[in-house]
């Protein structure tokens, strides 16, 4: 019998598609949690493994190497469970833990996964998911904002790391050569504006973590996800997720993202787009050759100059 705390990261790459093995374990946690099921369905995004109990509870199991995932998740699920948002956040129900591995279970909300709506949208439900998110994140920022010395001295310590792997990590993405050469000269800390007060950042503001239904006809957010990834930082560090995976290719959206989360037209010029171009080189998870696939011009960008007007441009 294999049990979880035995699971090394390198063995969990091998076992994650092993559906009946994990099916048992959450079918287990259910019966410790005294929580009758009929159906478990598996999700199919994400790192975690994270199942469905009847459509009504979701499951998610965090490996005992990433703990700081669970502590992080439920922190921030208390949280927003207290604010009032204008959409649903999943209720924290319970914790635990089981063969070593934490668990979290969650209500689970009702809709469809943006992923899979996006590119069938309508121009006037793009604009509105736009202008809807913007707020969205405004919310949620201004409900954690903070001016703690230990988060500043965090987040700078965050950016240095970034600064220091910035090469490497974009090698490993497999960032094209053309583009790499120029990564030194193009990254300047002094592109990036200081200021002590610094808020959540999910960084999961992305067509994976949000939840739409249909209101009047017309698809709208309804509700957002997945939260194991947050850490205090600056807010413009959030603004790249919506902008990368969705807007930029698409006329008006960047312009009613960013006007709707609180920027001024004026504040919406060239310094501004090359901050944001640096923040999404600095990313964790950047991978600019992905973005670049959604455009024929970002494919044939000679330079990051180039990309920062096309990812950020609010023409």
């Amino acid at each position: 019998m294999t049990y979880l705390y035995k699971i090394t990261k390198e063995k969990y790459r091998v076992m994650r598609q092993k559906n009946c093995f994990w099916e048992g374990k959450i079918s287990k946690i259910a019966t410790l949690e005294n929580i009758k099921f009929e159906k478990l369905t598996r999700f199919a995004f994400g790192g975690n493994i994270v199942y469905s109990i009847d459509g009504k509870l979701v499951v998610k199991l965090f490996p005992s190497y990433v703990n700081d995932e669970f502590i992080q998740e439920k922190k921030v699920l208390e949280h927003l469970n207290g604010r009032k948002l204008s959409v649903d956040i999943p209720k924290l129900i319970a914790t635990g833990q089981f063969e070593g591995w934490n668990y979290i279970i969650m209500s689970e909300l009702k809709g469809n996964l943006l992923i899979d709506l996006f590119d069938s949208l309508t121009k006037i439900e793009k604009e509105q998911i736009a202008a809807d998110l913007g707020n969205l994140i405004k919310e949620v920022h201004r409900s954690t904002e903070s001016i703690n010395k230990e988060d500043l001295k965090s987040w700078n310590h965050f950016l240095a790391e970034q600064f220091e792997k910035l090469k490497e990590h974009h090698k490993n993405a497999g960032i094209r050569d053309e583009l790499y050469e120029q990564l030194t000269d193009y990254v300047d800390a002094k592109s990036i504006q200081q200021t002590d007060k610094l808020v959540l950042l999910t960084g999961e503001y992305t067509p994976f973590n949000l939840i739409m239904n249909k209101e009047n006809g017309l698809w709208k957010i309804s509700g957002l996800i997945d939260f194991a990834d947050c850490f205090v930082g600056n807010p413009k560090y959030d603004l790249l997720g919506p902008i990368a995976f969705m807007f930029f290719p698409t006329k008006d959206l960047n312009r009613i993202f960013l006007e709707s989360y609180g920027f001024k037209k004026e504040d919406l010029n060239e310094l501004f787009q090359k901050e944001l171009m640096t923040y999404l080189l600095l990313h964790r998870f950047s991978n600019i050759s992905y973005y670049q696939e959604k455009l024929e011009a970002a494919k044939e960008a000679k330079s990051f100059k180039e990309l920062e007007d096309i990812f950020f441009n609010v023409k």
